[in-house]
């Protein structure tokens, strides 16, 4: 664990914090390049053969056959079942929100508008390994289904080839019918670039390792992708009045994801910090997933001491975090002057746990500072807008002299030309 006095700290130590230091994805898209270009070669033959390898796959179809889809839900718990019911419910009732509209407008030269028309077809990446992730199945496939996205191929690293019951329930519930028990890097290069039996996708969303981020990040000039997922993360603004409980339940619980996961504590208050940093270690302690989480709290854990909650804010804004939380005696003042976030939780029982699974915010976040210029994962991230315009007779006649002149000062004439002559005649 580490503390910081930002009166004291110098600007490079700060600079490192705020970079994140630790994390490099050189080394790994070394060792995926490989294996994008196998299967680009080898299509399925190459998918099976790095899935035996790297997943357990024993053979079988590239594809979970729609019966075990189908039946999936019978095989898991009634509470789970309800569980993900809600989780679906408030993730479409925020979602919903989010839907842009089409319009049409006229004026004195024609008419002109916007349609928005949703991506035909999506690969959805849902991590694997250590955890069944099923709330990230919902949280990117409510998203796209509510943007209206026909088809959606959904990739998992099954085990020995077989995906749990629970990830094929959670997708069955949001209406997928396409899911390949698959994941890695040979999975984003199969979803980008197409075999046998994975179609090619216009885009790629969801959160993986650093192999998948690295595979994402190769294959991006090919194919969309959402933005680029490192290690989980979370910043706390806390004032005097916080609950050091509360703050350090939060910390552990990004702790416990992965071994580079951070938990930063950001308060003027050195007894918050102090308080905080004591329960927290205590939970460490006791924590089921405690060598993971003791391993990322070596280097993870951060108290930061700032002179006044004004810093505080503007040290937040400039680490830019996944998660915010925002424990303080007003936090939507403080929330209004917040730029860089990824997902906002406010007050003391706003837990980022809450978000993770049924708030229904989206918990597919920008990690790694990525925050100041992108946004959580939503229903945008599955349409494109299309203009068009209409341009009268009588609009052409008013419009073309503004386009003459501006055309020919960028020494471009046929531009100049191709609006005149419309302004000038009525087509034959």
């Amino acid at each position: 664990m580490l503390t910081i006095d930002l009166r004291r700290a110098n600007r490079k130590d700060l600079d490192a914090l705020v970079a994140r230091e630790g994390v490099d994805l050189a080394d790994a898209m070394e060792k995926v390049k490989p294996v994008i270009e196998a299967v680009k070669a080898g299509g399925d033959t190459a998918v099976r053969k790095f899935a035996a390898k790297l997943d357990g796959f024993r053979g079988g179809p590239l594809t979970v056959p729609k019966s075990r889809l189908g039946s999936a839900g019978k095989r898991i718990p009634w509470g789970l079942t309800a569980s993900l019911a809600l989780s679906k419910k408030r993730i479409e009732a925020f979602h919903k929100r989010q839907l842009l509209k089409p319009f049409e407008f006229r004026d004195g030269c024609g008419y002109y508008g916007q349609r928005v028309i949703p991506l035909d077809r999506v690969g959805v990446y849902v991590p694997g390994g250590t955890a069944d992730y099923l709330s990230t199945v919902l949280m990117a496939c409510v998203p796209a289904k509510l943007a209206g996205v026909e088809q959606i191929a959904l990739c998992t690293p099954g085990r020995q080839g077989v995906v749990p019951d629970g990830i094929l329930a959670a997708a069955k519930l949001c209406g997928i019918s396409e899911v390949h028990p698959i994941g890695g890097a040979h999975s984003i290069a199969a979803m980008a670039y197409g075999t046998e039996s994975i179609p090619k996708v216009r885009k790629i969303v969801g959160p993986g390792g650093s192999y998948v981020t690295a595979a994402k990040l190769l294959v991006r000039n090919d194919c969309e992708i959402d933005f680029l997922a490192g290690p989980s993360e979370v910043l706390i603004i806390a004032d005097a009045e916080a609950g050091p409980e509360f703050l350090a339940s939060d910390m552990l619980a990004q702790l416990e994801h992965d071994p580079l996961a951070r938990a930063v504590l950001v308060t003027p208050s050195k007894g918050i910090a102090q308080a905080t940093r004591t329960e927290l270690e205590g939970m460490l302690r006791r924590a089921s997933r405690s060598e993971i989480a003791k391993r990322s709290a070596k280097r993870g854990a951060i108290f930061v001491i700032s002179p006044d909650m004004a810093l505080a804010i503007r040290f937040a804004n400039e680490y830019a975090p996944e998660h915010l939380l925002i424990d303080t005696e007003d936090p939507k003042a403080v929330l209004g002057k917040i730029r860089n976030a990824g997902s906002v939780f406010l007050g003391p029982y706003s837990s980022v746990a809450f978000g993770d699974y049924c708030s229904g915010t989206n918990h597919i976040l920008p990690t790694m500072g990525a925050a100041a210029m992108k946004s959580a994962l939503s229903v945008y991230d599955f349409v494109k807008v299309m203009p068009y315009q209409s341009i009268s007779a009588s609009g052409a006649a008013k419009l073309s002299g503004t386009v003459d002149t501006l055309a020919r000062s960028e020494g471009l004439p046929a531009h100049a030309d191709a609006a005149v002559i419309r302004g000038r005649r009525r087509k034959r």
